[in-house]
């Protein structure tokens, strides 16, 4: 048996994978992603410092990775510069996995774009996929078009440096920019994408995925985000780069931790032009908008046909933000003249805690169209003493005759008591329903650090009983201000209003 310390060495990795679950009895909220070890069903590529293993990342034969196969990258005092080209297909038993094997520290292997080397010769499907990412999911240029990466792991790393101000040398060995639009990790297509416990910074956008209406093999689909730290992206000056921006279907949120974005960066925490989102349990500390629900965009027949489109939920989030920088909550679409794929469907919106700073108008929710709704119940909304009008809603220009201002029904939540429909000095339209069934106070039932609910808070037991339509979404987690994933004390889709159980 190893003795004591060569046995805490072993295990390091191991116990510092994940964020702390508190109870480990539970479980695991973030299954489905192992530990960063071989799958015992394919080759083995081993990338770090020790004897026998690849030196570098462009050392790895990433064009023959297939069904089982793991590249495991060590942890080293120096970053990583090269990239990454997953187009294999796994299965869900044997992906293919591309995973970090922390140090004795606890550190992620870190995978620089700055300075990168690609590898020579690999087939990248287009010029601009290699200039627009560091990790990049896509089929091979010498692939069928039809090709596509199935059930493919992207876990453990600090990815960072795809950013304009940034070069690397290419695959046919030539100096390149990064361009202004690309992303940490870009997702092209691909079927059964996880992107897990990475820590993701520096770049012009976090994660990114696309989907084209050029066939089924070219909608990105069943993808997870979940457990990573997102900070320091987008860019200064401009709005249209984002922490994460995805158009996928079925694409779920979760246990995610949004950090601030870059600075001077007008981006958002989270942009979705997707099928089927779910946004759970995340933390939210950034972005013109925490949460941009809005049209499909270049798969937009694909997805107004798709009746998941119509519904989006986001339940167990925290999310703090400057009320100054825009609408907390945005859904419908936002291209006018585009009304007809806008989403024209309900969000779900429950057991979330908002808290809105600055001095500036914070607002709640932004409904493009009187053919979107939300729902919205057991979640706590605070506003600083800074902001002079608190507002549920706000209007969006639309084209000509197309009213603004969704369908909001509310039912039980707390909110502060000097709130109001859109201030004193606009106009919304739409219609706001439930505001009597709002339990309210000058004071904030929550500690002011944790936001979690004080002693004899109103806000315990409090929580009512949501739509049918809602049921299978069970508030079962909650995370902290590290990312800590801790069980409810009382699951279910009542109990305790908002994100946070005392």
């Amino acid at each position: 048996m190893p003795a004591p310390r060569a046995l805490a060495r072993l295990l390091a990795p191991l116990l510092v994978a994940w964020p702390l679950i508190a109870n480990a009895a539970e479980p695991d909220p973030l299954a489905g992603v192992k530990p960063c070890a071989p799958s015992g069903k394919g080759t083995d590529y081993q990338v770090g410092p020790g004897p026998g293993q690849l030196a570098t990342l462009d050392d790895v034969p990433w064009e023959r990775l297939g069904s089982g196969d793991t590249v495991r990258i060590f942890a080293r005092p120096q970053p990583y510069r090269g990239k990454i080209l997953v187009a294999g297909r796994g299965t869900p038993d044997a992906p293919v996995r591309v995973c970090g094997v922390r140090d004795d520290a606890g550190r992620r292997p870190v995978i620089d774009g700055n300075g990168a080397q690609a590898r020579r010769g690999l087939a990248y499907g287009h010029p601009l996929h290699e200039a627009r990412s560091v990790v990049l999911v896509n089929r091979l240029g010498s692939q069928a078009w039809q090709a596509f990466p199935e059930n493919v792991v992207i876990s453990g790393l600090h990815i960072r440096g795809a950013h304009p101000d940034n070069g690397f040398t290419d695959s046919k060995g030539q100096p390149q920019r990064y361009e202004k639009f690309g992303a940490c990790v870009w997702i092209e297509r691909g079927d059964g994408v996880t992107i897990a416990d990475n820590e993701i910074s520096d770049c012009s956008q976090g994660i990114f995925s696309r989907s084209t209406m050029d066939g089924d093999f070219a909608v990105t689909k069943r993808l997870r985000v979940a457990g990573n730290h997102l900070h320091d992206n987008g860019i200064a000056g401009s709005d249209r780069e984002h922490a994460a921006y995805v158009q996928s279907v079925d694409v779920v949120y979760e246990f995610n931790r949004f950090g601030r974005m870059r600075d001077g960066a007008g981006g958002n925490a989270i942009k979705d032009r997707s099928v089927g989102a779910v946004v759970r349990y995340n933390r939210i500390e950034d972005g013109a908008r925490a949460i941009d629900l809005v049209e499909a965009e270049d798969y937009a027949d694909v997805a107004r046909q798709d009746p998941r489109y119509r519904e989006t939920f986001v339940y167990g989030n925290v999310i703090v933000k400057d009320g100054r920088k825009g609408s907390t909550i945005h859904y419908g679409g936002d291209h006018a003249g585009s009304e007809d794929n806008y989403r024209k469907g309900t969000l779900y919106f429950f057991h979330n805690t908002v808290r809105l700073t600055g001095d500036g108008y914070g607002v709640l929710f932004q409904l493009s169209t009187t053919q979107e709704t939300a729902q919205v119940w057991n979640n706590v909304f605070l506003f600083d003493a800074t902001i002079p009008h608190p507002r549920m809603r706000d209007g969006q220009d639309n084209a000509p005759g197309i009213e603004s201002g969704g369908i909001v029904r509310l039912d039980r939540n707390w909110i502060v008591s000097r709130w109001s429909d859109a201030g004193p000095w606009h106009k919304v339209g739409g219609q706001l329903h439930g505001a009597s069934r709002l339990l309210s106070g000058a004071r904030p039932p929550v500690d002011a650090a944790t936001l979690k609910p004080i002693a004899s808070s109103p806000l315990v037991g409090a929580g009512v009983v949501g739509p049918e339509s809602a049921r299978l979404h069970e508030v079962k987690w909650q995370i902290g201000p590290r990312g800590e994933i801790l069980p409810r004390n009382s699951s279910g889709n009542s109990g305790t209003l908002g994100a946070l159980e005392p």
